[in-house]
């Protein structure tokens, strides 16, 4: 596989599954919150029920979010669509796990970009990115930004097979020793890692290879304006208004 472009521009803040921090996160609730904050590009999660509908949603099991339990990938979309997803959260106790179809439909509403992370069940790879690829391109119009990332290398193969049109970000902790080497593999135009863990001289070797660099998950001020500095395109947080009224004054 070979990169068709270089550096898929998403936006300098990215609200990380909405604005998480003061929301419930991958709700539509939290998108909201985050458009209200500034937001002009989001970051989800995305996994599939058993009949392959794609829900909004990062972990394998409902239990941390949500009103069910056990596997998300063993409920069938009927039953998905009774939970709630507001647990922790005063105020969206009755917010509802969102399918990615119902997210579509708001970012599209509201002109915002989206950097969709393919989050499958072990063993589901292909078919999660099959649900979400046919869907996202029935959905989502070509004017507005779109990258998918995943820690899967299964799925970001699958996903330049099924939908090559589409950016990829190579998603990591770590920047790897043989980062062009997984890049060109995959053909990534991104690389998304751990801001707390990447070091100036690995910022510049990803920005020598003409990549997009973002990074996760940066909810302190001082530290954005570091990876700033060091030629990070955007950094992904909990908290946007809190990083925009930053940069507003700086």
């Amino acid at each position: 596989m070979t990169a068709s472009a270089r550096s898929a521009e998403l936006a300098s803040i990215i609200a990380h599954r909405g604005a998480s921090g003061d929301a419930p996160e991958n709700t539509l609730g939290a998108l909201s919150l985050a458009v209200d904050q500034g937001a002009s590009c989001v970051e989800i999660d995305v996994s599939i029920s058993c009949d392959d509908v794609p829900y909004v949603h990062h972990d394998d099991t409902l239990d941390r979010c949500t009103s069910g339990s056990g596997l998300l990938c063993e409920h069938s979309s009927a039953q998905l669509d009774q939970l709630t997803a507001g647990k922790s959260f005063p105020g969206y106790e009755q917010e509802a796990l969102p399918r990615l179809s119902a997210v579509i439909q708001f970012l599209v509403r509201h002109d915002i970009g989206l950097n969709l992370e393919i989050k499958p069940r072990a063993g589901l790879e292909q078919r999660t990115c099959e649900a979400i690829t046919d869907l996202m391109r029935s959905a989502w119009p070509d004017h507005l930004p779109l990258v998918y990332s995943s820690f899967s290398r299964d799925s970001l193969g699958y996903a330049f097979a099924l939908a090559p049109e589409v950016p990829r970000g190579l998603l990591v902790e770590h920047i790897p020793r043989n980062l062009f080497e997984l890049t060109d593999r995959y053909a990534c135009q991104n690389v998304h890692c751990d801001g707390a863990k990447l070091a100036h001289s690995n910022a510049q070797l990803v920005k020598s290879g003409e990549l997009g660099l973002y990074c996760y998950t940066v909810n302190d001020v001082n530290r954005a304006q570091k990876l700033f500095d060091w030629g990070v395109d955007g950094v992904i947080t909990d908290f946007p208004k809190r990083l925009f009224l930053a940069m507003e004054n700086s």
